[in-house]
C-alpha cells in the first residue's frame, strides 16, 4: 500500500489554527474591527520575528502589523475599511524574519475563520449564518469555501436578520428552499465525490437523502440530478409548510 505524504520543500513552519484565535468587534454603521489572541509555540519561532495578520475576501486584502513573536502588540486600529466586506472574511497570520534586511516568510497560518457567538451556536448545523455589510439591496446570498460549511450571508440592514431566518416562517419560506437548492447544485457542480468522507458536502448529501423520496442517483446525468434536487427541495418545503406560511402571512396582511 502506497502512502501519500505532503513534503514541505520550503521549510516553512505551519502554524496550527488552534494557536490563533480571532474575534470580530462589531460596531454599528462602521466597518468591523478584530482582536487576535496568539497562542504560538514560541520554541519553534525566532522571538524577534515580525507578526502580521492579513484579512482577505476574494481579491482584496488588508495587512496589519502585530509586533513580534516575543512581544505581540496590536496596531492602533484593526478596522477593516480597505477590503471587500460583501462576504465572509478570512485571515492569514504570517511570521516574517527580517534579520537579514530581506523579509523571509518562515511560518504561516491560512484560512483562519474568526470565532464569534454565531459560530459557536451554529457549530453543529450544516450552514453558518452571518450578517454582512455592503450588500446593497441584495437581501441574502450564499458564500462557499471548499474547506468550510456554506455561509448564508444576510444583509446587515435587515432588522434582526438572523433571528428572522431562524424564527420567522414567512422569511424562511422566501430564503431556505432557494438556498438549499443552490447548495446542492454547487456540490454536484464541484464534484462531491472528490471532497472526502466526513466533508461538509457529504453531510449535506446525507441530509438530503434523509428527506428525499429516493436516494441521490449514482448516475451523473444532469437531468437526473436536477430532478432529484427538485424532489429534495419539494420534500423539504412540504415538511416545513413554507407555501402555507407564505399564503397565510399574505392573507393576514391583505396583499393583493
Amino acid at each position: 500500500m502506497q502512502i501519500s505524504r505532503r513534503i514541505n520543500h520550503t521549510g516553512r513552519i505551519k502554524i496550527k489554527h488552534s494557536e490563533i484565535e480571532i474575534r470580530f468587534v462589531e460596531k454599528d454603521n462602521e466597518p468591523p474591527e478584530f482582536e487576535v489572541d496568539f497562542k504560538l509555540d514560541r520554541n519553534r519561532l525566532p522571538p524577534e520575528a515580525d507578526l502580521f495578520v492579513e484579512a482577505y475576501h476574494r481579491n482584496t486584502s488588508q495587512r496589519f502589523g502585530f509586533g513580534t513573536v516575543a512581544a505581540p502588540y496590536p496596531p492602533a486600529s484593526t478596522m477593516l475599511d480597505q477590503i471587500d466586506l460583501s462576504g465572509p472574511i478570512l485571515f492569514r497570520v504570517k511570521v516574517v524574519d527580517n534579520s537579514d534586511s530581506v523579509g523571509r516568510l518562515i511560518a504561516l497560518a491560512d484560512r483562519l475563520a474568526p470565532k464569534d457567538h454565531e459560530d459557536e451556536e451554529q457549530r453543529a448545523s450544516l450552514m453558518i449564518i452571518k450578517r454582512i455589510p455592503e450588500m446593497g439591496n441584495l437581501v441574502w446570498k450564499l458564500s462557499f469555501d471548499e474547506l468550510r460549511k456554506p455561509v448564508l450571508c444576510i444583509n446587515n440592514t435587515v432588522p434582526d436578520g438572523i433571528g428572522q431566518l431562524l424564527n420567522n416562517p414567512f422569511f424562511q419560506s422566501l430564503v431556505l428552499p432557494s438556498a438549499f437548492r443552490e447548495v446542492l447544485i454547487y456540490i454536484f457542480w464541484n464534484q462531491v465525490g472528490d471532497q472526502g468522507e466526513g466533508s461538509w458536502q457529504e453531510q449535506w448529501i446525507a441530509f438530503a437523502n434523509s428527506i428525499a423520496p429516493e436516494e441521490c442517483p449514482t448516475d451523473t446525468d444532469p437531468d437526473l440530478l436536477h430532478q432529484w434536487i427538485d424532489d429534495v427541495v419539494r420534500s423539504f418545503s412540504d415538511k416545513h409548510h413554507f407555501c402555507e406560511h407564505l399564503v397565510r402571512r399574505m392573507e393576514d396582511h391583505d396583499y393583493g
